[in-house]
This record gives structure tokens, C-alpha cells and sequence, in this order.
């Protein structure tokens, strides 16, 4: 036998017809409510308290009205008998008949919003200001603190909180609760000295309460007017002045079936709210449950920014290391460099590195993207430059072979450009080739400037591209300056670009020393761009015969 009222009229001795009419009425209430068949539940206090509100507005005396409840203590208690439910909700909850004292029912009369129409739109005022608020609210406690305050201060009551579900992913880093609860305090306003306590002690304690059960649970589905609040009670038994609450109308916030939080609103009595003012909670908690998850979700977006950032950041580091820190002492020459991204990586790069014979291998080199990829395919090209200088004898073969291995080891779209150069300070001599790279340029002791020839194609695009050899003797005082694009190209406020013309202008103007002349060119190169966001990477790389350079040795 299914049907636990046949079972109980069955094991209980009736004393009149009356009792069980009045179960299956409860139970046919109940199951249209639920939308499946009845069954008791341990925690039924709400749909009983809901009943009884039901059975009030239907027009039911008083005295009726006690003999139905009569019959519902009565079943509740054979059902927890029998091990139908771990507990009577009678015997956890008082459901005595509760009517509105006189003073309550002339507070609410008192209230500017007792006229019916004055009260609907203080209603839509709320919505309003509610939805005003969270439209511009995307904190979790900013947005809660300020609908608790609308939603009393239209209802005409003092105090309310909301309750957030840690399941929901709002509170991460959040909040002083016990992690071992299942719900945290979100928000409060205006609670009694009882609550407020201890930093809100008996709204935080771990325990989980019977409305946040119920919401757990699935149980807790619309805005409902009868939770007697055991946190209210618990705090009454230990003294704290509640000024009176015990109940509260408790709202789920619930997006797309899964439940975020609850909010509370507290009165005297369990049958203070209308429907209209469960209608009013259920709107608004529909719009809280919205801007919650977008709350969520900009939660979200920001922690993956964070994290974005953070490994970026420590990208950049790692890239840092790539770049040499320290120049090394060439005799005869001063070599100066200044590497900056455009973002957190960069696709510029410049190295100097020792080769066999006293010579030193000098390459810069701008890869066509920015960014993280960039930076990566900028560690290989390092990487390729390096390994293949030990292995060719002259800058072009050198250029040849890591083309070759690019083609072969990378998928990217990306290419690179570079100026790679043999140095022999022994014989102040320079042998470089170009692979698509801007031209360097050499300033005379005479601060006359020209470029170097240009050179042919990036690398990584084609198997096989032109390269050519090149070489030059320093005289003391010449200076080299080698560059990426992104210093030409540079824009200031204006839109203009810092151009060609003008760097030539600026290196013939500036000292005869490679660090002098690196701080005059920054200085002109900063002055014009002012505070206009760099579009790309900018890398200088200055190389300088000392005026002390030792006489070319005879091989």
C-alpha cells in the first residue's frame, strides 16, 4: 500500500470520517503544489505553514481551522512512528493558528503603503530601483547589500540578509564563514542587536539552517511566507534582543536550476506578507539570481585576466633571461642595448654571444607578430641563431641554416627579420648579412650618416632566399645603430611617425659615444611619441669604435 494516508486510516483507529477528509484535502493541496503524488516529509513546515495561510484566506474559522491542524499533528506523528519521516515537523515547529495583533495590524495600516494602489507602485518603484541598482553593480556584496535595503525599506519592515550556496562558485576568497558550510552570509541590513553579535556569529555558524536545507535540497522553489527562523530562535534562546523576530519570508535564487543563495526578509509574525509581497520578493529575486550569475561570470573573466596576466608577467621574466643583461667587454668597442614590448612579451630581440677566434656573433631581429606567440617563436629563432653559429662559417650560411629548420620545425604563420653580424675586434672588422631587416646605420667621425645595404627576405616564409654577405673596417669613432622597426614606426598623439628622417637627423645630432648617443636617442624618441601607447616593439642595438681602437692586426 502506496498511499501513506490509506495506510495510516488503516493502522489508526479513526474517530470520525472527519480526519481523513481533512489529510486528503492536505494531500491533494500538497501534490498539486509539488506536481507529483504526496508523501510526508521531515521537513514539510513550510507547505504545512502555507496550508494553513490557504485554508485562512479560503474563509475557515478559527475552530475549523484547529481540528484540521489537529489531524495533521496526528498523521505526522504516526508517520515518524512508523519510520515514514526521521522527524514530526510538530514537534520542531510551533503551527498554533496565528493572527496579527492589533498593533501589528495598525503599524501596517500606518504605512504610507496600506492604500492598495499607493502599495503597487511603491512596488514598482522597488523593481525599479532594484534593477537601476544591479544594472551598475558587479560585486557581490554591493549588489545584495543594496536590493536588501530597497526591498524593506518598500515592504515597510527593518531587517533581511541574504545567504549565498557555495556550490554556486560566488564566493571564492570570499567571505568569514566556515568553509565547511554549505552557505555563507552575503549581506544584511538592518539587523537586530540578537543577529548583528559577534560580527553576525548566528547567521555565519556553520550549521546549516532549515530554509538553506530546503534549498539545497530542491525543495525551495518560489517565495514563501512561513519559515520560523531557527537562527532567530537560536539567537532569542541566547539572550539576544531580536526585537520581536521570529519569522521570515525566504526567497530562492535560483539561475537555471541552480540554486546561488537565499534571501531572507523578517517579520513578527508568519502571516505579516501578502501575496503581493511575495510576488514583489519573487521578482526581485529573479533579478538578483540574474545579476549573480553575471557577477559570477565577471568573477570569472577577472580571475582569468589575473591568471593571464600573472603568466604572462612570469613570461616575461623568462624571456627577460634571453635578452643579454650585462654587455660584454669587446676590446676596442662599447656596445649599448634597449629592448622594450609592446606588451607583457615581445617578438624584438637582440644577443651578443662569444664565437671561436675572439669573435662575437651580434644579431637583432623582429619576429612579424607580438605577443606571446611572437615571444615564442622568438626563443627558437635565439635558439636556431645560436646553435647554427658554431656550426657555419660566415653570417649567411648561418641565416641559410636556420631558415631551413624554421620551415621544418615551425607551423606558425610568423616570420622573422634579421641583421646578423661577425665581429672581430682584433681587426675592427664587421661581416654581417640582412635577411629583410631595416638597414642599421653607420654614423662617420664627420656625424655623417648613411645605411648599410639592404638585405633580402625574412626568415621562415621560403626555402630558399637570397643572402649576401657583406662586410666594413671600423675607424675610430664609428658608430653602428641597428634597429627594429617598431622605433621608425612609432606613433606620437598626433597620429605621425617618428619616421626615417627623423632618426637619421636624431643620430647625427646625437654624442660620439655609444651610451651617450643611446640616451639622446631615447630622450628625442620618448619626447615625441609623449604618452601615446607603443604599437610595437622597440629594440636599438648601438655598437661603437672606441677612439683608443687598437691598429688592425696583419693576417
Amino acid at each position: 500500500m502506496d498511499n501513506p494516508i490509506e495506510r495510516f486510516a488503516a493502522q489508526i483507529e479513526l474517530p470520525s470520517g472527519s480526519v481523513l477528509e481533512d489529510l486528503e484535502g492536505y494531500a491533494a493541496w500538497a501534490g498539486s503544489r509539488r506536481g507529483v503524488a504526496f508523501h510526508p516529509s521531515a521537513d514539510d513546515d513550510v507547505e504545512l505553514r502555507s496550508y494553513l495561510l490557504h485554508l485562512r484566506l479560503q474563509g475557515l474559522n478559527d475552530t475549523r481551522r484547529r481540528e484540521i491542524l489537529a489531524s495533521l499533528n496526528r498523521f505526522y506523528g504516526w508517520a515518524a512512528q512508523v519510520q515514514l519521516i526521521d522527524q514530526n515537523p510538530f514537534t520542531r515547529f510551533d503551527f498554533r493558528l496565528a493572527r496579527l495583533p492589533k498593533e501589528q495590524i495598525r503599524r501596517r495600516r500606518d504605512l504610507p503603503t496600506a492604500n492598495p494602489l499607493e502599495a503597487e507602485v511603491a512596488r514598482l518603484r522597488c523593481l525599479n530601483t532594484v534593477a537601476e541598482h544591479l544594472s551598475v553593480s558587479s560585486e557581490v556584496p554591493s549588489l545584495l547589500s543594496g536590493t536588501l535595503e530597497a526591498v524593506v525599506q518598500a515592504m515597510g519592515l527593518s531587517t533581511a540578509w541574504a545567504s549565498l550556496y557555495r556550490g554556486s562558485g560566488l564566493l571564492e576568497k570570499r567571505g568569514k564563514g566556515d568553509s565547511s558550510s554549505a552557505f555563507e552570509l552575503g549581506a544584511a541590513f538592518g539587523l537586530p542587536p540578537g543577529l548583528a553579535q559577534n560580527d553576525g556569529h548566528f547567521l555565519r555558524r556553520p550549521a546549516e539552517c532549515h530554509c538553506q536545507r530546503l534549498l539545497r535540497t530542491g525543495r525551495l522553489a518560489r517565495a514563501v511566507n512561513v519559515v520560523e527562523c531557527s537562527r532567530l530562535k537560536d539567537a532569542a534562546l541566547a539572550g539576544g534582543d531580536n526585537r520581536g523576530l521570529l519569522f521570515h519570508a525566504s526567497v530562492p535564487l535560483i539561475f537555471q536550476g541552480s540554486p546561488l543563495g537565499i534571501l531572507n526578509v523578517a517579520t513578527e509574525d508568519w502571516q505579516l506578507l501578502t501575496a503581493a509581497d511575495l510576488h514583489l520578493l519573487s521578482a526581485v529575486g529573479a533579478q538578483v539570481s540574474v545579476a549573480l550569475e553575471r557577477a559570477r561570470l565577471y568573477q570569472q573573466a577577472l580571475a582569468h585576466e589575473a591568471r593571464m596576466v600573472h603568466e604572462l608577467e612570469m613570461a616575461r621574466d623568462v624571456q627577460a633571461t634571453l635578452i643579454p643583461r650585462r654587455m660584454p667587454d669587446l676590446p676596442g668597442f662599447s656596445l649599448v642595448a634597449d629592448w622594450r614590448a609592446a606588451r607583457q612579451v615581445a617578438g624584438d630581440f637582440y644577443d651578443v654571444f662569444p664565437l671561436a677566434g675572439g669573435r662575437w656573433g651580434i644579431a637583432i631581429a623582429d619576429v612579424s607578430d607580438k605577443g606571446a606567440p611572437a615571444a615564442l617563436y622568438m626563443a627558437m629563432v635565439r635558439s636556431l641563431l645560436r646553435s647554427k653559429s658554431d656550426q657555419a662559417e660566415d653570417p649567411a650560411s648561418v641565416l641559410a641554416e636556420v631558415n631551413r629548420d624554421l620551415l621544418v620545425q615551425s607551423s606558425a604563420d610568423m616570420f622573422v627579420t634579421v641583421f646578423y653580424a661577425v665581429l672581430d675586434p682584433s681587426t675592427r672588422t664587421l661581416t654581417y648579412t640582412n635577411a629583410g631587416h631595416p638597414p642599421p646605420l653607420l654614423r662617420r667621425p664627420t656625424n655623417q650618416v648613411s645605411s648599410l645595404a639592404r638585405g633580402g627576405q625574412p626568415l621562415g616564409m621560403f626555402d630558399e632566399i637570397p643572402l649576401v654577405n657583406e662586410s666594413l673596417r671600423f675607424a675610430p669613432r664609428e658608430v653602428l645603430i641597428a634597429y627594429t622597426d617598431g622605433v621608425t614606426e612609432a606613433l606620437n598623439p598626433e597620429g605621425r611617425d617618428y619616421g626615417t628622417a627623423r632618426l637619421l637627423e636624431t643620430v647625427a645630432s646625437g654624442p660620439q659615444d655609444a651610451a651617450g648617443l643611446m640616451a639622446h636617442l631615447l630622450a628625442d624618441h620618448g619626447g615625441f611619441i609623449g604618452e601615446a601607447a607603443p604599437s610595437d616593439d622597440i629594440t636599438l642595438l648601438i655598437l661603437g669604435c672606441s677612439p683608443q681602437c687598437p691598429v688592425p692586426e696583419v693576417r
